[in-house]
């Protein structure tokens, strides 16, 4: 025998050349794994369309929801624009405080004040 092999009593070693053969696993558990591969595989894909489907529906009711905030937004623009008309302010004004467009001998001209005037307000502190 060679030397620092040891052989347990009743185990024969082969005879002439030796090849250490790499161990071949089962046939039903590199199916099992390939099938666990594919189930998982099919499981991830199924996952992202559902959440895919999911996002699509919640963009969808948000595009929704802008169009109507942004039909509201024009109508009160177009509100406020009708509110600050000339021809309502004058309606209103007759019509709640009694005022009316003045007559030529109810405007009164009231003088400029002299520019040095102006000018040393705007330096007064």
């Amino acid at each position: 025998m060679a030397a620092g092999l040891t052989t347990l009593p009743g185990i024969r070693r082969p005879r002439g050349r030796t090849r250490v053969r790499a161990r071949r696993r089962p046939g039903w558990i590199v199916a099992s794994l390939w099938l666990t591969i594919l189930l998982g595989s099919l499981v991830v894909v199924t996952w992202r369309q559902t959440l895919g489907i999911r996002m699509e529906a919640a963009a969808r009711e948000t595009q929704g929801e802008t169009a109507v905030l942004e039909a509201e937004r024009i109508r009160i623009t177009r509100r406020i624009e009708e509110l600050r008309s000339r021809a309502r302010v004058v309606r209103v004004a007759r019509e709640r405080l009694g005022m009316h467009l003045p007559t030529s001998d109810e405007i009164i001209f009231l003088p400029a004040p002299p520019a040095d005037a102006l000018e040393s307000r705007e330096r007064a502190p």
